[in-house]
């Protein structure tokens, strides 16, 4: 099974230059706790990643306001990707790796195409590998 086949495809993004306000409104609204932070909506290159936890972190905690920029509180370093056609496994490794519960899935040119997280493992892959998904369950912190 590939990366393609269990990933939300579509995601909602923000770009750096939109506000910690909106990258938390997109939160709520669309009921998720990562964005993937893209270049612009018609290229869609993965800049940086925000997650739930940066805005409270990051920003709010410092002292700092929601009109602050996604991009003063994004993650853009050392940023863990796979590709569409990457095996699930390789996917699960990655996370383990890197202690990550949602990975953004990169197209042709690095444009964002998807995002897998734990979830979306567990709920495909438990029948056929709970080897693997419980594996993955454990090793991944609960927040991330």
């Amino acid at each position: 099974m590939k990366a393609r086949d269990v990933m939300t495809a579509h995601p909602s993004v923000v770009t750096p230059d939109d506000t910690i306000r909106t990258a938390a409104q997109v939160m709520r609204d669309r009921h998720v706790g990562t964005l993937p932070v893209i270049d612009n909506l018609t290229d869609r290159q993965l800049k940086g990643i925000i997650t739930d936890r940066d805005i409270v972190i990051r920003c709010l905690a410092a002292g700092h306001g929601a009109e602050c920029t996604v991009r003063e509180h994004m993650t853009s370093r050392h940023l863990t990707t796979v590709r569409m056609d990457d095996e699930v496994s390789e996917v699960a490794h990655k996370m383990r790796r890197d202690h990550v519960r949602r990975i953004p899935v990169l197209a042709d040119n690095d444009r964002v195409a998807g995002v897998v997280a734990v979830v979306d493992i567990a709920t495909r892959l438990r029948p056929a590998d709970p080897a693997l998904v419980e594996g993955l369950e454990r090793s991944v912190p609960v927040s991330g």
